[in-house]
């Protein structure tokens, strides 16, 4: 089964470029060995959600149900609190009638990527549906190896010892061995003569992450793979022969050119041929603008005897998994609208390769991570929407709905929660777009709330803590807040050097905010004196840019954008993105004014707008031609910086620091509330001076700049 993850190519992704050669270095949260349980943590009584209630929930990690429908495995993952670290665990469940869940123990250490983001990897059954493995490690000295359970006994009984770690791994035809992709070991930086000469400064060298050259130009170093065969009756393992790799082997984007020249003009991201070897289904990426306006995945069948290509998903604007059935008669994938909804579930029959709609979701219901048994019949997936975290649930033959067979989170549904309603509209530059509107607890009509708008990524699943995870949602319900969660919409493919179809990036989304803010003002559910945005990561450069552009906000947690003290401390590969973007040469001269609609530190005059910024010890240096340049100005800023962390912040102690100081600042500043909690008496002495500031600066004076990028026609 194959599953793409689009990550917007700004400052989310380019961040984690250079996260991606120091997620070595920085560990981040530690590991409990203590296996997730069902039972704990648990809500009893109705009551308003509270921060430890996001942080502790138990999320699926992985979801495969076992290749005759009976069974599905769960990978889970759990917050500690107390240890600052999290667990995980292992669980079986019967896919039909009801019954007691398996545990089958941890399923080790979390699979953090680059980002410092747990990353789902579903469990896989052997062919038989007798054995469930799991690629784990239960220390960060341990390789990564493939653990395998007896479901019958619910015993770990099996696992690799291949020297590198297992990158990923598939089960033989037959079932009694499995195909290991091996990365070699590679020395320390400790132990190579790296440190006896000069480095001459190339791409892989990003200064402005906080993070040694040496361990940067090491990561940068692309690995190298070995392939293993593992025998489960011998338990022991061997090199794979030339012939085992060549019908193993993962596909990848040259192997499918090689295969069929005519593949050769199509960006293939993944591939997976059909059993008997006839067809190859293949995932590719839509990025030149000449073709479509919008990042598009889109899949086709390629067909080995005569080299045909059939265009499956032509007008898609995302296909994320795909997968063949046992014997080869049948294509599932999913595909998403690019609109918030849930995934739709297609069948691609193989003999007349017409593809049709096997299962589409109720209206406001979230369906994800789907698998199914050999024969196409029953399938695994995910199940939720805005106020229930995600439950494993099972579709029979496609047809009857959708059943919910495991509840990760017991008692969650008991506590009280703000509704939901979905918004849409049109902005000023002719994008469409879309947003949920969270409302407060008894939430009374006719009553102007002070509003939270939320930003990057919204959808018909379980609304937390908007992207990055830094907002709680329904604790700023709790607390008397209608919350916004705005959609930055589809990625936009670019003409490079075009300058003015990039700063769309950042201009349409603030024109949306602006609308839907504007809206909700005029049906009087909002009170437009006490507004406040909340980003992270690309979310932070649209708070960045409307923090200069409107004057709606006035409190924001998280805004920070590109200038060029950022242009100086890229790398090679930053300024080639630059360059794409139109902002190429040197800032000062005569591309100066580009960098003005969007530099925060050079539009100081116009921010008045109290901003909390939290980012992480590898990435501040970032943040800080804004924060120095504000307070220079005696502007209101604050900036946290959180040690031994990434991009994203994923230590358990440091999430619920940012969920309640988030939750504390918007209170501050929007209405006017103090936490009376002594140990917070600091804080406030800090965020008086800061209001004094402001007093100081009346927004009478700010001035907004005129310079925004034309309108779509």
């Amino acid at each position: 089964m194959s599953k793409l993850k689009c990550v917007t190519a700004i400052l989310g992704l380019t961040l984690c470029c250079a996260a991606k050669l120091a997620a070595q270095a920085v560990e981040g949260a530690r590991y409990d060995p203590t296996p997730v349980r069902l039972d704990q943590n648990a809500a009893t009584t109705a009551r308003p959600v509270i921060p430890m209630d996001l942080l502790t929930l138990r999320d699926p990690k992985g979801v495969s149900i076992s290749p005759d429908g009976s069974q599905v495995a769960v990978a889970v993952g759990q917050a500690e609190l107390e240890t600052n670290g999290y667990r995980s665990g292992l669980f079986v469940v019967a896919s039909k009638a009801a019954s007691r869940v398996k545990a089958l123990g941890t399923a080790g250490m979390p699979h953090w990527d680059e980002l410092n983001q747990w990353i789902d990897e579903a469990p896989q059954w052997s062919p038989d549906s007798r054995w469930v493995s799991y690629r784990m490690r239960m220390s960060s000295r341990e390789r990564w190896q493939v653990s395998l359970w007896n479901v019958t006994n619910s015993l770990r009984e099996k696992q690799t010892s291949v020297p590198g770690d297992v990158e990923s791994y598939r089960w033989c035809a037959g079932g009694s061995e499995l195909f290991l992709t091996v990365v070699k070991p590679r020395p320390s930086v400790g132990t190579t003569n790296a440190t006896e000469s000069g480095i001459l400064f190339n791409q892989a060298i990003h200064p402005y992450q906080v993070i040694p050259v040496l361990t940067q130009v090491e990561e940068a170093k692309g690995p190298e793979r070995e392939y293993w065969i593992y025998d489960l009756k011998t338990q022991r393992q061997r090199r794979a022969t030339e012939s085992e790799v060549g019908t193993w082997k993962p596909w990848n984007s040259r192997s499918a050119s090689d295969t069929n020249p005519a593949l050769a003009k199509y960006h293939i991201l993944d591939a997976a041929p059909s059993p008997d070897g006839s067809k190859v289904a293949y995932l590719y990426g839509v990025e030149n603008a000449g073709q479509s306006k919008t990042w598009a995945g889109r899949l086709l069948v390629s067909s080995d005897h005569d080299h045909q290509i059939l265009e499956v998903t032509p007008d898609a604007h995302r296909v994320e998994q795909f997968w063949w059935t046992a014997d080869g008669s049948a294509l599932f994938f999913t595909r998403h609208d690019g609109r918030g909804h849930s995934a739709e579930l297609w069948k691609l029959r193989s003999g007349d390769l017409k593809p049709q709609l096997a299962y589409r979701a109720d209206a406001g219901e979230y369906l994800s991570s789907f698998s199914s048994d050999d024969a196409g019949r029953i399938f695994a997936c995910l199940r939720e929407n805005n106020t229930s975290p995600p439950e494993i649930a099972v579709i029979d033959d496609a047809t009857k709905p959708v059943r919910a067979i495991m509840d990760l989170n017991p008692g969650f549904s008991l506590l009280q929660k703000g509704s939901t309603e979905r918004l849409e509209g049109t902005n000023s530059y002719g994008e469409n777009w879309f947003a949920y509107l969270v409302k407060p607890l008894d939430f009374l009509p006719g009553t102007k709330y002070p509003l939270v708008v939320t930003t990057y990524r919204s959808g018909d699943y379980f609304l937390r803590g908007a992207s990055g995870d830094e907002n709680p949602i329904q604790v700023y319900a709790a607390h008397g807040f209608a919350v916004l969660c705005v959609d930055v919409g589809w990625i936009r493919n670019r003409v490079a050097g075009d300058f003015d179809a990039t700063l769309l990036n950042w201009a349409s989304p603030t024109a949306s905010i602006e609308q839907a803010v504007r809206e909700l003002a005029n049906k009087g559910m909002i009170d437009l004196s006490r507004v406040g945005i909340a980003g992270f990561s690309h979310g932070e450069e649209i708070a960045g840019y409307a923090l200069i552009h409107s004057d709606l906000f006035h409190a924001a947690a998280g805004a920070q954008n590109y200038d060029p003290f950022f242009y100086f401390l890229g790398s090679d590969e930053w300024h080639g993105i630059f360059e794409q973007w139109g902002l190429s040469g040197w800032p000062h001269g005569e591309i100066n004014p580009k960098w003005r609609q969007i530099a925060m530190s050079m539009n100081v005059d116009k921010i008045v707008t109290p901003i909390l910024e939290n980012t992480s010890d590898t990435e501040y240096l970032v943040t800080l031609s804004t924060y120095r340049s504000l307070r220079d100005a005696g502007k209101p800023i604050e900036l946290y910086i959180y040690p031994n962390e990434l991009h994203v912040r994923n230590q358990p102690r440091h999430r619920l620091e940012i969920y309640d100081r988030n939750l504390d600042w918007f209170r501050y500043w929007l209405k006017d509330e103090q936490d009376p909690d002594p140990r917070k008496a600091e804080q406030y002495r800090r965020w008086n001076q800061l209001r004094d500031e402001v007093n100081r600066t009346p927004e009478s004076s700010r001035v907004l700049p005129a310079g925004r990028p034309p309108k779509s026609k």
